[in-house]
């Protein structure tokens, strides 16, 4: 048998190959999911990579903003999406499904300490993304190792 590479380098002019092989894999990948999860985790996290860089992307970031339990009782997102946009674009945030995050997760563990305070939450959110001695992808990676706890 081929090296699997060279199956893909064989369609890669069909757009119907490619989405017929793109569904093996996938199925494939899901039955690896039940068999051995750590491989499937450790794959999914490199082709959301590849995709994405060490970041979140708006639907991670979506769903891990909607599992928050805030201090204040309520649960989910405080800002939305687009609000957190808006300061991202003041603030020259290029990571905006981060930003989303890290804002999101100050309110939700720290409000009762920041109030209502904005301009609080947007000097913390940017010094958490910016720490100059933590690695690209800090937000996104100590997510995930939150979720593996």
């Amino acid at each position: 048998m081929h090296k699997l590479k060279k199956y893909w380098e064989k369609v890669s002019a069909d757009p119907v190959k490619i989405t017929e092989m793109e569904e093996i894999v996938c199925e494939a990948l899901e039955e690896v999911r039940g068999r051995c999860p750590r491989l499937f985790w450790d794959t999914a996290y490199k082709l959301h990579c590849v995709a994405y860089g060490p970041h979140f992307d708006e639907h991670l970031a979506k769903k891990a903003v909607a599992r928050m339990k805030n201090v204040d009782g309520t649960c989910g997102e405080h800002w939305t999406f687009e609000e957190t946009n808006q300061l991202a674009d003041q603030q020259g945030i290029t990571q905006k499904a981060d930003w989303y995050y890290v804002m999101n997760m100050l309110y939700s563990d720290y409000s009762e300490i920041y109030g209502s305070d904005i301009n609080m939450y947007i000097r913390v959110a940017k010094a958490y993304m910016r720490d100059p001695d933590a690695p690209e992808g800090k937000v996104f990676d100590l997510w995930l190792a939150q979720m593996e706890a």
